[in-house]
């Protein structure tokens, strides 16, 4: 493959984040490759080594939330505010609830997660269910975030939620798994 066509084969995939991730819960997704793929539409792959692991642990997305809401908590409360940083963490948060029923099983409840990761300060604090961000009193702030939400709108595919349900989610999630 010629160097121009790798920005043609790997604009449709995801890069990997590689960093400090937590993959204790996790969930195991076969994996694939854009360059396999690639070669494979071109009837090529048989002129290399399939050398790809079959599956890869993921980070489990319960974790993956409890991280977003610790993030929507601490940035809302800094002064300034920048809502870019943290508005789109409520509609993923919203989706994330809403998918733990078909999700792989944790050993772990919730809480029971929520403070091991407090006690390896993978987050500040144990969400609560009353936090300003989740509330959204405070008329400033709250127009920043629609702001910021309106900003991003055309990243987002598929069903949308509102900020005022992803709260409504969030805060009944957290009142039956975090307090």
């Amino acid at each position: 493959m010629l160097l121009d066509q790798l920005t043609e084969a790997m604009s449709p995939y995801v890069f990997f984040e590689i960093g400090r991730a937590r993959v204790v819960p996790f969930v195991e997704r076969p994996l694939t490759s854009f360059v396999h793929d690639f070669l494979e539409r071109r009837g090529q792959l048989g002129d290399y080594t399939d050398n790809r692991p079959r599956a890869v642990r993921c980070v489990h997305p319960l974790v993956t939330l409890l991280e977003k809401l610790d993030a929507v908590s601490r940035r809302y409360a800094r002064e300034p505010v920048e809502p870019d940083g943290f508005a789109r963490h409520y509609e993923d948060a919203a989706h994330i609830i809403r998918s733990l029923d078909r999700l792989p099983a944790i050993e772990q409840s919730p809480r029971a997660l929520a403070d091991d990761m407090l006690g390896e300060k993978d987050i500040a604090a144990v969400p609560s269910a009353d936090e300003p961000a989740l509330v959204l009193s405070d008329a400033e702030r709250r127009a920043g975030v629609d702001r910021a939400l309106a900003r991003i709108s055309t990243m987002f595919w598929g069903p949308r939620v509102s900020v005022d349900e992803a709260c409504a989610t969030i805060r009944e999630w957290i009142r039956g798994n975090l307090s």
